[in-house]
């Protein structure tokens, strides 16, 4: 269910060997899904990881119908958001999962249901034409070989549950690392190198380092198998460095970590807090999408401005470049500085600016000298 290929080649991922996305392009979507309840979503999962199975006892058999029916529906539901998310919402659905595993091992629900109970299930669930009934619980069964099908079934059944409760760790993990270590990457409103990147890493890692859950921890879920293959393109055939992943949690690492190589990762704009993609070009806290009621005007144009004002309005050396600027830039327009002379004195203020704000020289002097 979970399991997929992806063939990444440069800035590029193409899944299935078809589908094509832009790296970091996965992770922005989950980063940007907001999705409600999860840690209830996963508290059910591992509910349904623990009871079911065969039942095992007399009050177990009574309600074994019930139980199978509510769990056809709540996996069923958890499949529709699995399939709104990539790259699952590119893939063929097929019918409910639970359901299809259920009708495999029909042998084992072939006692005659109570009518009565029959009609209900009928009436509640029309898009299901089995009911799973049994009146002989394990514990009342002789037979070793029924015995160890039972066995085996419910593994099957605890395998496919654990599936889901993965996936969702995987969500709760987006939120809980993802996002917090992107925030640490970017803190710095630059591209960083290897070396600066190693630093965030281990301070990242060494701050996670007591944590207990899997969603708390930066790491892959499930298993990764590497390869490479050839893919046809239009005119021309690439090679691909191609991995096999058993779980969304492990790709989404993968792509992390390519991400991070080639500087394109998503990140939250400093202005509408909507996540973009940063395509290794010009760095930039805030993205391109327009802003409501400033025509024209993009998240870009106005989240400088305002990151711009707010240095001058909290920060004394930046007020202080602000109204050096200001001055001299009106000598310029009244034709009482040359624009070679202006030029030359905004590369200065630039200079002693950050010679300021690093605190290689006083305030005292900074404020002085940029006068002049």
């Amino acid at each position: 269910m979970f399991e997929f290929d992806a063939h990444f080649y440069e800035t590029k991922i193409f899944i299935g060997g078809k589908k094509e996305y832009t790296l970091g392009e996965i992770l922005k979507k989950y980063l940007s899904k907001n999705i409600k309840g999860l840690e209830d979503t996963l508290h059910k999962c591992k509910y349904y990881a623990n009871n079911l199975h065969y039942p095992e006892d007399e009050s177990e058999a009574k309600t074994c119908n019930i139980f199978l029916q509510e769990a056809i529906v709540f996996f069923g539901k958890m499949d529709d958001l699995i399939y709104s998310l990539p790259p699952y919402n590119t893939f063929n659905r097929g019918e409910n999962r639970l359901f299809c595993l259920l009708n495999e091992e029909t042998w084992l629900f072939d006692n005659e249901p109570d009518l009565k109970e029959w009609d209900e299930y009928e009436r509640r669930h029309p898009e299901y034409n089995d009911y799973f009934y049994t009146t002989l619980p394990l514990n009342e069964i002789k037979d070793a070989d029924l015995i160890d099908g039972i066995l085996k079934f419910n593994d099957k059944l605890k395998s496919f549950a654990l599936e889901y409760v993965t996936f969702v760790e995987d969500l709760i993990k987006v939120k809980n690392v993802y996002e917090p270590f992107l925030e640490l990457l970017h803190s710095q409103s630059k591209y960083l190198d290897n070396n600066e990147t190693a630093e965030v890493y281990s301070a990242f890692m060494e701050q996670t380092k007591g944590k207990l859950y899997p969603y708390e921890k930066l790491k892959p879920s499930g298993t990764i198998t590497i390869s490479h293959t050839v893919l046809k393109q239009k005119e021309s055939s690439v090679l691909c460095e191609s991995y096999h992943f058993s779980t969304i949690g492990a790709f989404l690492y993968i792509e992390l970590f390519k991400g991070m190589e080639q500087h394109y990762l998503p990140k939250k704009c400093g202005y509408c807090g909507k996540y973009f993609l940063l395509e290794g070009g010009i760095f930039s806290d805030y993205c391109t999408r327009p802003v409501k009621d400033k025509e024209g005007k993009v998240c870009r144009d106005v989240g400088h401005r305002k990151k711009y004002a707010d240095k001058v309005k909290n920060d004394p050396v930046w007020l202080t470049y602000s109204r050096a600027y200001k001055a001299h830039y009106a000598r310029y327009m009244k034709k009482k500085m040359t624009q070679a002379e202006f030029q030359k004195w905004a590369d200065f203020a630039l200079e002693i600016r950050e010679q300021a704000l690093n605190e290689e020289i006083s305030f005292e002097e900074y404020a002085e000298r940029i006068k002049k």
